[in-house]
């Protein structure tokens, strides 16, 4: 691959480098969110300086794929800008079901290297990856992932924190925000507090900002409870009570090459 070709790729006409794409990225999470898309929120939430995201956003606004609001300052994609952001997701999803499902990877170290191969796909090959893995709706972690301009109609569920105690929740997706936390990440991992999963909330402590939880799905011991703080718990999405399964993708066995090569 050259230099250009690892630096850059082709979108609906526009040259977007990785940089550029993440931002991308990062607007439409937050505008999908209901969050204020303002300068000083983007560079909070990229770990970037203010003058780096004001470059950035002068240049991404130049070719086309941002506007910034005279008035509130605020930021929103063009049609441009949402087709490459979604273009980026879509990559960066399948190649986190690739590299998790079948590579074996862990969720943080899977997240952090599909920042890398998200710009080496070719359409090409994302549709090839795509068409191995079964055309999931989501990404592992339960967001929709866009396709041909149409985002998958899924249920929008309640904030984990939210939910009272005494009752059962199925996880519906792990947020974003919640990907951009490493260490958070690996102790869903670790817990199975992934969508599918089905839990009790045996308690919920206001006072104490946490809520304690037990798997209950017979995929791990009900006895054995985990805790959350009720921050990192705003952070997923559940559905109350038991969901239909359907909801849920599961890789077929032809791509699942990791389970295969232990199993000889």
């Amino acid at each position: 691959m050259s230099g250009e070709q690892a630096t850059a790729t082709q979108r609906d006409g526009h040259e977007t480098t990785e940089a550029a794409a993440e931002y991308l990225m990062m607007i439409r999470y937050m505008i999908g969110e209901e969050q204020p898309v303002i300068a000083a929120r983007l560079a909070e939430r990229l770990g970037v300086s203010a003058a780096t995201v004001s470059a950035m956003v002068t240049r991404l606004s130049r070719e086309g794929l941002v506007t910034v609001d005279e008035q509130t300052r605020h930021l929103d994609l063009t049609e441009a800008g949402r087709s490459a952001a979604e273009r980026t997701f879509r990559r960066h999803a399948l190649a986190e079901w690739l590299l998790t499902e079948v590579v074996g990877l862990g969720w943080a170290e899977a997240d952090d290297e599909a920042h890398h191969l998200q710009h080496a796909f070719s359409d090409r090959v994302t549709d090839k990856i795509d068409e191995l893995l079964g055309r999931p709706p989501t990404c592992p972690h339960g967001n929709p992932i866009p396709r041909d301009g149409a985002t998958p109609d899924r249920p929008t569920g309640i904030r984990l924190s939210e939910a009272p105690s005494g009752g059962e929740v199925t996880i519906l997706r792990v947020t974003e925000e919640a990907e951009e936390d490493s260490r958070l990440l690996t102790y869903l991992q670790e817990h199975g507090v992934r969508p599918g999963s089905l839990f009790h909330v045996d308690e919920v402590a206001d006072h104490l900002g946490t809520m304690s939880l037990r798997r209950t799905d017979g995929a791990a011991s009900p006895s054995q409870p985990i805790t959350l703080g009720l921050v990192a718990a705003a952070k997923l999405r559940v559905l109350p009570g038991r969901a239909d399964p359907a909801l849920f993708h599961r890789v077929p066995e032809r791509a699942r090459l990791a389970d295969r090569s232990e199993a000889l």
